[in-house]
């Protein structure tokens, strides 16, 4: 692992955190206007993400940090079905603004933060199945953005009325909180059998493509 490596991961960290933090975005917005930010701030992200990149690419797999336990792998392939159902209801449900959010509904009735805690669950996932520095990195880095995104979420969400009242309607993590065991079995109905079975076939389709673009069988501990 070089430092290269680290710096990239440092840069691609703060491209998501500086423009997206709660007092610079406003700021950011205000003289850049709405097209001008979303525009840097994807320009920013893509840039640190293809330095990123090359520098893992570039990079030798490093110490190992630890190893993983027998049961890690196995772990990561029952997580991965619950991050792609995430993701998929998080594409496909209107949440509204973080100002103004809507009324929770579906998948925000198991949580308020679906986007940022399948990203978490994929990082840390895959972080405890593997174990050298290259790897830990990445996952970590990975991690950590997600990590960031739930904070900066709930202090955004804190600043408005609408948003402290969907926040009193909802939790971070499925099955407690307000809704509870029932809403969140409210939730599932409500996202139905379409986005059920887009979570399950993206999650199907990832475990054939796993091999060809990233050269690790996810299901190699089988048999």
């Amino acid at each position: 692992m070089t430092a290269s490596l680290a710096l990239s991961a440092a840069l691609l960290f703060l491209s998501h955190a500086l423009p997206s933090w709660p007092g610079l975005r406003p700021a950011l917005i205000a003289r850049l206007g709405r097209g001008g930010f979303a525009t840097l701030h994807s320009v920013g992200s893509l840039a640190t993400l293809a330095l990123f990149v090359l520098a893992y690419r570039a990079a030798d797999g490093g110490d190992v940090v630890f190893t993983p336990f027998a049961w890690a792998a196995p772990l990561v392939a029952v997580v991965m079905p619950i991050v792609f159902l995430l993701l998929v209801a998080r594409i496909t449900t209107r949440f509204g603004s973080q100002g103004e959010p809507n009324p929770p509904r579906g998948v925000y009735r198991l949580t308020r933060a679906p986007g940022s805690l399948a990203l978490l669950l994929w990082a840390c996932a895959h972080l405890n199945a593997t174990g050298d520095g290259r790897r830990v990195l990445l996952f970590g880095t990975m991690a950590a953005i997600a990590l960031f995104a739930l904070v900066k979420n709930e202090i955004v969400l804190r600043r408005s009325p609408a948003g402290r009242a969907f926040r009193n309607e909802t939790s971070l993590l499925p099955l407690i909180g307000p809704q509870g065991p029932r809403g969140a079995l409210r939730g599932l109905a409500e996202m139905g059998p379409a986005r059920l079975a887009g979570g399950l076939a993206a999650y199907g389709g990832m475990l054939m493509l796993h091999p060809l673009l990233f050269g690790v069988d996810p299901l190699y501990w089988v048999g």
